[in-house]
């Protein structure tokens, strides 16, 4: 097989029309792609779902087509299904946190160096992502919050099924307990002071069975374990 058939390919979306300026930098991006040994082809459409197949990754130049506080909905949408990679971005108005949520493996900044332009297409190259190590923070908070309410969510809908016999103040100390809430939390939470907590704990206890919090707890888990 030759060399040309093993290089990597990709496809690079340009833009319709661009000043001058914009077009240099373009060209600059295109020729550091080659450069790591990746054919392009250049189009100002996006090619057909089964042409892209054809292609390893998927460059588009954001010049014209960014939206503050986020992603053309057909970027996102392409993301999901083929490697892409944003150029020519703008800081303070690409959203990198929704680009990287949306699959999409990297985005390069109109005035990032040729050496970095280079270091982060070695890294797509390897199957890493490249993204501000402040935006794969924030998309990792991001997920592990949007985790934690799916459980506490989970919990909430299930807590009338499994303590039936809880009044509703019981219930929703039961629920906190469950998040993981202390006394003095929960407390602080429902204007109450922390012995009426223990004293609600203890009836708690008493109706579900549990000897303490932890049990509580694992009821409350090994049911909904047993339901999903």
């Amino acid at each position: 097989m030759s060399k040309e058939m093993t290089r990597l390919r990709a496809f690079v979306l340009t833009p319709t029309s661009a000043v001058p300026s914009h077009l240099a930098i373009h060209n600059r991006f295109t020729c550091l792609i080659k450069a790591c040994d990746i054919s392009i082809e250049l189009g100002s459409k996006i090619p057909e779902k089964s042409r892209l197949l054809a292609y390893k990754y998927l460059f588009i130049d954001l010049d014209e087509c960014q939206e503050e506080n986020g992603l053309p909905e057909n970027i996102a949408a392409l993301a999901a299904s083929n490697t892409t990679i944003l150029f020519n971005a703008t800081n303070g108005l690409t959203c990198e946190k929704t680009a990287l949520l949306s699959s999409v493996k990297g985005v390069f900044y109109k005035h990032d160096r040729p050496d970095i332009i280079i270091k982060g297409l070695d890294c797509i190259i390897r199957q890493e992502f490249w993204f501000k190590r402040s935006t794969m923070s924030s998309a990792i908070i991001y997920l592990l919050q949007a985790t934690k309410n799916k459980q506490i969510q989970t919990i909430d809908e299930h807590n009338d099924i499994i303590f039936t016999t809880l009044t509703k103040r019981e219930k929703m100390i039961a629920c906190l307990v469950a998040r993981g809430a202390q006394n003095k939390e929960i407390a602080d939470q429902l204007h109450i002071s922390t012995n009426t907590v223990k004293t609600h704990l203890y009836s708690i206890f008493r109706k579900t069975s549990s000897r303490n919090r932890i049990e509580l707890i694992s009821r409350t888990q090994n049911y909904i374990s047993a339901v999903n």
